[in-house]
């Protein structure tokens, strides 16, 4: 069997992680002895194998990642692309029966992991693809994965997409070294787009920055916080980026609305995103380019309060001069939040990180407002769903985390 199926051990903890539907293999002394020529492996439990994994010796902490747990693994791998091709098909599909391109212009065709397509995000964005890898094990396939990609998109979703409308985005280095979407087209280098979201237009640039400056695994929590949106007066926007929350208060009629973030490129974008819209009330907005923690004294000053307030932090972030992490953040930031909060109100807090559970963030969110007295308690949560499907067994497949906290 050897010499058809590289077959190894792994880890104990592993085997039972794999067993409950966790799909990676994280780097440990068992995965040190995999060869590195082998693409597939083979895992063992006490001799007998039980699951297919893609290898990834390159990744510097996934080293293989489940592609399947039944069958005939020999088959499987002889009949790889025929099965990539299926699971590409049936990924595309289920979004064409959520009929999601009905409602907004960007949203995710393959979510990695829970379209068993691990290592891999194929974003639709009017017209455009870009295509993320995770992992290295997919450099030998890419070709035929996009031509794939392509064929399967035009004739399920009834669309015209060229070659030269798809980006290569790899991510499999983490945000350590910010590579930009490249085109396949090499006449061309940037792209700018308006894409459509509940019917907000948005600025999207590939090929200038890491990120496109719209984050579409948002948008279904943008839908279901709708309502919310519409019962609000006064709306204050955290982290804003470029504005995603902001204009979604505005297409709803929100008359006051507040923009916070350190970064002014973000803000003159969001700016830039408003004047896309010309039924939007640009007078009801204002922007502020300092820190969030900055901002909330500001407006304690003035005597402000509103009714819905987001945070969504960035995981970790600089402000040139110390790094903090998102929960620190909340230590400081959530009493002042608090302050600000109206009788009525609400506030949407997020976390977006693999490296801590939602559990973990609950608990994280209500010692701080057990520790201050804050008088608030959890009341709705909110997670990925829709185009970004949830994987059982994997919570770093849920990075993202949100809480509704109201009044006690």
């Amino acid at each position: 069997m050897n010499k058809i199926l590289p077959a190894y051990d792994v880890h104990p903890i592993t085997v039972k992680m794999l067993r409950r539907g966790h799909p990676w293999i994280i780097k440990d002394k068992f995965t040190e002895k995999f060869h590195p020529r082998d693409r597939f492996i083979v895992a063992k439990d006490r001799r007998k194998p039980f699951a297919l994994l893609i290898h990834d010796p390159r990744h510097k902490h996934v080293k293989a990642r489940l592609w399947a747990s039944q069958g005939d693994f020999g088959a499987m791998i002889k009949n790889f692309r025929r099965d990539m091709v299926q699971r590409i098909q049936k990924a595309i599909t289920k979004r064409k029966q959520k009929n999601i391109l009905s409602e907004r212009q960007n949203f995710y065709l393959v979510f990695g992991e829970a379209d068993q397509l691990p290592g891999v995000h194929v974003q639709y964005l009017n017209g455009e693809l870009l295509v993320q890898f995770y992992s290295y094990f997919w450099d030998a396939y890419t070709d035929y994965f996009i031509d794939n990609l392509l064929k399967t998109v035009n004739k399920v979703l009834e669309l015209e997409v060229f070659k030269g409308n798809v980006w290569v985005q790899h991510r499999a280095d983490g945000d350590s070294t910010q590579q930009k979407a490249k085109s396949l087209d090499p006449n061309i280098s940037f792209r700018k787009i308006e894409v459509q979201e509940f019917g907000v237009n948005y600025n999207v640039e590939l090929g200038k920055h890491y990120d496109c400056g719209l984050y579409t695994d948002m948008a279904a929590i943008r839908r279901v916080l709708a309502k919310d949106f519409e019962n609000a007066d006064s709306f204050l926007n955290l982290y804003s980026y470029t504005g995603a929350f902001s204009l979604f208060a505005l297409k709803h009629k929100v008359s006051d609305v507040v923009s916070v973030d350190l970064s002014e490129k973000y803000l003159e974008q969001l700016e830039q995103n408003i004047a896309l819209n010309e039924e939007l009330d640009a007078q009801s907005h204002t922007s502020m380019a300092m820190s969030a923690q900055d901002s909330l004294q500001k407006l304690k000053e003035q005597g402000k309060t509103f009714e819905l307030i987001v945070s969504d932090p960035p995981s970790s972030s600089s402000d040139g001069n110390k790094r903090t992490n998102a929960l620190q953040n909340y230590e400081k930031e959530l009493p002042q939040m608090k302050e600000l909060l109206a009788e009525n109100g609400k506030l949407l807090v997020f976390l977006n990180t693999r490296r801590l559970s939602r559990n973990k963030f609950e608990a994280k969110i209500n010692d701080i407002i057990k520790k201050n007295n804050l008088g608030l308690k959890v009341g709705k949560k909110l997670g990925l769903s829709d185009d970004c499907p949830y994987l059982k067994g994997f919570p770093e497949g849920a990075y993202l985390k949100g809480l509704v906290l109201t009044h006690d």
